[in-house]
């Protein structure tokens, strides 16, 4: 992760000032600005429940247990014990620690072996050195978590497996869900399954990871199922994935169906604050990573009043990204969700962008998305690329202003008036564009020759680019405000407690 430094006071003044100039209304039923929470603050308008490791920079563990990859000893930095041991007797407020290493095994918590709100549990890597090769048997999971609540997983280096990280609750109804789970700066790949896997879990941070490689026993490097709520997915890559490289599904024919609840009845389609919806995700936030070079592209999945702003989705193998549904019931469509300044990238005739199934009233702002091809060395824009895909039998009223269209077509839309449509393309209008999609996200900057640059109005919800620097008023489109090197990353003071300067 991108170093993080406390802004100034000034920048506060400064996004005022351009807000004041130029604001923009959207039809969310969340309309006030996502960030980030320190300990104690809100997130959607609710009074967060993350983990405290995550939440909270001036938290200290209790006791330290160190361990060792042929650790006997009492757990001490001295003399550092099994993980076996260290898991069998950790508590509330303790952390694991796992030295320098080569590691094979799998642990679990469980339920009665759990974090709090105020004492999490820590299972953190002393250094980039400390490597993990999942067990072949049970779970097949480097660190299971069944419905264990506040645990974070910080750090670590996780090889093969089913999964990397596994964390579920224990129920579908909101009663049963874990809480407070926190997977940050992991590099995880090469799983059978999924590399970060949840299922029932609420107020969960996925942040900082790499994750690749998921195989075809499910194939998403993050899949977040089962109708969790409260969510935040910031700073990570995926690539090379078996398919949709990310995956939000609340799965309603199994978290209704299964409890024989119907698709209609408030406890399948109702809202997370009045503790239902069992088969919607909602409150979720998505920023500042970079998915690509996967089979498919990420499916928002009866995903509702969410944020996803300044990422960078593709190139895939197959199509982008998708917002849409498996039932007929049109509450239970990816709906009223803020869709804000990303990348959307696709190179052949699919969809890069989708919105099917009621997965209506999104509003979608200052995107830019772009379809290309490549014959030899030569880049350009591809005019078979569906850059919008929308069904227009379930699909009327999503909001699309600001955004730019390169090359491609579109299916079942057109674009908003005083939206920019360009038929040509050329790479240099990217910093560095990677014609195979394996580049870094910074390769995405815009280049000094764009013609989009500028070319929108500053959103109050989007006053920050993808490396946290205050946008201008007017601002380029896409997760990049500018084209020069990072020299320090500036996060809003709200958003100040963002681990990853932790070891």
């Amino acid at each position: 992760m991108l170093q993080a430094l406390e802004a100034p006071k000034l920048l506060g003044l400064f996004i005022a000032c351009c807000l004041a100039t130029g604001g923009s209304a959207t039809a969310a039923p969340y309309d006030n600005l996502v960030v980030t929470p320190a300990r104690g603050e809100s997130f959607f308008g609710a009074a967060e429940r993350f983990n405290r490791y995550y939440t909270d920079p001036r938290y200290q563990s209790d006791r330290v247990l160190h361990v060792s990859p042929s650790g006997n000893g009492d757990g001490s930095i001295s003399s550092p014990m099994s993980p076996d041991q260290a898991f069998s007797q950790v508590k509330a407020g303790e952390e694991i620690l796992f030295l320098d290493g080569q590691y094979a095994g799998c642990w679990e918590l469980d339920r009665g072996n759990s974090g709090s709100y105020d004492k999490p549990i820590v299972i953190r890597a002393a250094s980039d050195k400390v490597s993990v090769d999942c067990c072949g048997s049970g779970r097949k999971t480097c660190f299971n978590l069944e419905g264990a609540n506040h645990v974070a997983i910080d750090g670590f280096t996780l090889n093969g497996g089913s999964y990397g990280v596994r964390a579920v609750g224990m129920e579908y109804a909101a009663s049963g869900h874990q809480k407070g789970i926190a997977v940050l700066n992991n590099r995880v790949g090469n799983q059978h399954k999924d590399p970060i896997f949840s299922g029932q879990s609420d107020w969960m941070v996925v942040d900082g990871n790499t994750a690749f490689g998921a195989g075809r026993g499910d194939g998403h490097g993050i899949y977040l199922s089962n109708g969790g709520d409260w969510l935040i997915v910031r700073g990570n890559e995926l690539y090379g994935n078996s398919s949709s490289d990310f995956q939000i599904n609340a799965d309603p024919i199994s978290t209704c169906a299964e409890d024989n609840i119907p698709y209609d009845d408030p406890r399948c389609d109702g809202s997370a604050l009045d503790g239902q919806g069992q088969g919607i995700s909602e409150f979720v936030l998505v920023e500042g990573n970079y998915f690509h070079n996967s089979d498919v592209g990420p499916n928002f999945t009866s995903v509702r009043n969410s944020v996803i702003r300044n990422n960078v989705f593709g190139p895939y193998v197959r199509h982008g990204t998708s917002f849409w549904q498996e039932t007929g019931n049109p509450r239970l469509g990816s709906s009223d969700n803020r869709i804000e300044h990303n990348l959307f990238i696709g190179s052949n005739r699919r969809h890069v962008l989708q919105s099917i199934r009621y997965s209506d009233r999104n509003t979608v702002r200052n995107n830019i998305l772009l379809g290309y091809e490549q014959a030899g060395d030569s880049i350009t824009a591809n005019p078979d690329t569906v850059l919008v895909e929308i069904d227009p039998d379930t699909v009327r009223e999503n909001l699309f202003s600001g955004n730019i269209y390169i090359g491609g077509r579109f299916s079942g839309f057109s674009p908003a008036t005083g939206e920019l449509r360009l038929k040509a393309f050329d790479p240099a209008w990217f910093s560095s564009f990677p014609a195979d999609g394996m580049g870094t996200a910074t390769g995405f900057r815009p280049g000094k020759t764009a013609p989009f640059v500028d070319a929108a109005r500053l959103l109050p919800t989007t006053p920050m680019d993808m490396e946290g620097r205050p946008r201008r008023n007017p601002v380029n489109p896409g997760p990049w405000e500018y084209s020069g090197k990072l020299q320090a990353t500036v996060i809003q003071k709200k958003a100040s407690g963002i681990t990853g300067n932790r070891r």
